[in-house]
């Protein structure tokens, strides 16, 4: 049975090339497969591994860029290991949306499974689907609106044609997007704006199925690997 880990953090990380060369030349004692993606805004992953192996590489993760907690952390199993090996990328930002992060503190909109079935079922709620349209055609909260975009960089545009006074939920597979897409939104004065914390994967994973099948429609769950 393998692990799979999936974790970010918004933070301000530099010397991206040092980084990269140290978790490469650590990660030579593990059999970790997967991809991590640094930026100077912080860090984003899924990896998988066995279990032990994963919990010894995330202390050694946390040490090298000087993390003492993710925001969030996603863990889930599989018969086998998806991944065929270990990309470690630098990119400008962890999630593509045409602005880096900077001081960024965790918000307390970020709602947890049970909070968010309560803020969802409120009539004046926009729910907004922040995945792709393969994983939305699979499986969605019911009432949930489909964004129909191809790539992430086009988000801010459709969410442009909410006006700042609407309640909005957002949720996607892990939560990183979603605490982006909130940045945005509150740069630009929006004040109700909710994120499923930990997203989908994390929702699934704490909420009672009696409770989980009257709210999802969802016939299983396919995790986007960035």
């Amino acid at each position: 049975m393998f692990n799979i880990f999936g974790f970010y953090k918004f933070k301000k990380l530099n010397n991206l090339k040092k980084l990269k060369n140290r978790l490469e030349n650590n990660l030579k004692d593990y059999e970790i497969r997967g991809t991590i993606i640094i930026s100077p805004e912080g860090v984003n992953g899924t990896i998988s591994d066995k279990k032990n192996n994963l919990l010894k590489f995330n202390k050694l993760l946390k040490k090298i860029l000087s993390i003492k907690k993710f925001n969030s952390e996603n863990n889930s199993n599989s018969k086998f290991n998806p991944f065929h090996k270990l990309k470690i990328k630098i990119k400008k930002e962890v999630v593509p949306m045409g602005f880096k992060v900077r001081n960024y503190n965790f918000p307390k909109n970020n709602l947890n499974p049970r909070e968010w079935n309560k803020i969802i079922k409120k009539k004046d709620t926009v729910l907004i689907d922040a995945r792709k349209s393969f994983e939305y055609d699979v499986g969605t909260f019911k009432k949930s609106l489909n964004p129909n975009i191809e790539n992430f960089r086009e988000f801010p545009k459709y969410l442009n044609q909410f006006k700042n006074n609407e309640k909005i939920a957002m949720f996607c597979t892990g939560g990183i997007r979603c605490e982006k897409a909130n940045i945005y939104l509150k740069k630009k004065g929006f004040k109700n704006v909710y994120v499923l914390k930990g997203g989908i994967i994390n929702y699934l994973n704490n909420i009672n199925k009696k409770i989980v099948n009257g709210t999802v429609n969802v016939l299983f769950l396919i995790i986007e690997f960035q």
